[in-house]
């Protein structure tokens, strides 16, 4: 075991330089999480499955997304409650807590799997397999088989990854998160196009690469960083874990609400069109690639939460307020730029997947236009917003954080989708902007309250965060 190091260079180190070094890393790391789902989509589009195949995995995606919240509930909460405590130079439980946050992480795939397994048809059937008709089903039980077995991998690995990239090492986290993705895109051709295994052929590359991933991030805690492992830290203590999770609270909400507005969307859809194969996979591809632009900007926020966090606990507030402004800097450019592409070139990003004019009925070529340039045409505002919501969560404010999530993508974009349809059905694409609007405004507002706090007494504003905490 090599000689344990500490983090100090958090804060001392210039801000910009910081956040390069780690958020660069994270950034990459989310794009390749949301890409093992959208490669399958592209390949399957291309492979002659169009529209049953896209659809049947735009079904089982709202599953991957519950993994994927669980495994940053622990995992981006325990990374916090390590940076939070080494800023404070109070690091003796953290290898407590990263041994409980595995085990947890382990026990919650396994649970999801046989969830999953014993409820697949009713749970498929509840997140649109029944719009298409009983056509769609098979396919998506098929695409589910291997990705179901790859929670506990997929899941463990969510919980590890966050947490190397707290311990300083956000290069390797990286590096392993996309060794998986990258057998995954090799295997996806040959197991479609060459074994002609179908929806497991994709599925089974998924698997593979996600097995992969969870084994290099397991190598990693031979030799950690900042802490040591032994037995006993893998003793669950509940105490910690639940620290854990108030900081990770509003990871979990952000994923968790993918998937509520993806039910809503698919049964709305189903409403709405009297064959809905189509539209249900054409809705999925705009959300998808969505989810690739909001996980760049989770990623700047993300990766900077080390900074933030260990520059908080040390109250170094000058420096948590300017890894702020340029995260935020930074996700509203992300944000700008899609918004520039999908009001441009929506047809082309359709077209990617497989779905054309010639493919499509007129009704439904429309609807995936204006999903791109309406319903998430204002990413620039969710790209600050998510970047709110996890600078609360860094700084060990849950419960704010909590309401940014709540608000966005649950609160105020639901009830929306349900009223603005009795206008019009055109009227449904403008929830999701209203909801960017309002949300927006609150978080500005929220996070020039803290900065006023932190500027005119540092030690009340700590304190006061300690006991939301």
């Amino acid at each position: 075991m090599s000689e344990i190091k500490d983090n100090n260079f958090l804060g001392t180190e210039r801000v910009g330089k910081l956040l390069r070094m780690f958020s660069i890393p994270c950034v990459l790391s989310l794009i390749i999480q949301a890409l093992y789902n959208i490669v399958d989509q592209i390949f399957i589009g291309q492979s002659g499955y169009l529209p049953l195949g896209n659809t049947a995995t735009g079904i089982v995606y709202p599953l991957t997304v519950i993994a994927l919240a669980l495994g940053l509930f622990i995992g981006d909460g325990t990374a916090a409650v390590m940076s939070i405590d080494q800023g404070k130079n109070d690091s003796g439980n953290s290898h407590r807590a990263v041994g409980t946050g595995i085990v947890a992480g382990i026990f919650a795939g396994l649970l999801l799997t046989l969830f999953s397994f014993l409820f697949a048809k009713p749970i498929l059937q509840f997140f649109g397999a029944s719009g298409g008709g009983a056509a769609i089903l098979p396919d998506a039980l098929e695409y589910s088989t291997f990705i179901f077995a790859g929670f506990t991998f997929f899941i463990s690995a969510c919980v590890m990854n966050p947490i190397i990239r707290a311990d300083g090492s956000p290069k390797y986290a990286m590096a392993a998160m996309a060794a998986g993705a990258i057998i995954n895109i090799i295997l996806d051709p040959v197991f479609i196009f060459s074994a002609h295994w179908g929806m497991n052929g994709a599925a089974l590359a998924t698997f593979i690469g996600q097995t992969v991933t969870f084994l290099l991030h397991s190598v990693y805690f031979v030799r950690p960083r900042s802490f040591k492992l032994c037995l006993t830290s893998f003793i669950p203590r509940f105490d910690l874990l639940l620290k854990s999770l108030k900081l990770g609270v509003s990871s979990f909400l952000t994923q968790f609400s993918i998937v509520i507005i993806s039910v809503v969307n698919n049964n709305l859809l189903v409403r709405y069109f009297s064959d809905a194969t189509n539209a249900i996979g054409i809705f999925t591809v705009a959300f998808k690639v969505f989810g690739i632009v909001i996980s760049v900007a989770v990623g700047i926020a993300s990766g900077g939460q080390p900074v933030v966090g260990y520059n908080f606990g040390a109250k170094k507030y000058g420096r948590v307020k300017s890894a702020f402004l340029i995260i935020s800097i930074a996700a509203a450019i992300v944000g700008a730029v899609a918004t520039v592409l999908f009001e441009a070139c929506p047809q082309a990003l359709l077209a990617l997947f497989g779905y054309t004019k010639e493919s499509c009925t007129p009704a439904e070529f429309a609807l995936g236009i204006s999903a791109f340039r309406i319903y998430i045409g204002f990413i620039f505002l969710t790209c600050i917003i998510k970047v709110a919501s996890i600078f609360f969560q860094s700084i060990g404010m849950p419960i704010k954080a909590m309401i940014i999530s709540l608000l966005r993508d649950v609160i105020v974009v639901v009830p929306l989708a349900y009223l603005l349809p009795l206008i019009s059905r055109e009227a449904f694409f403008w929830s999701a902007p209203i909801s960017d609007g309002v949300t927006f405004i609150i978080s500005l507002l929220m996070i020039a309250r803290v900065f006023k706090q932190m500027s005119s007494s540092p030690q009340p504003a700590n304190t006061a965060i300690l006991r939301e905490a």
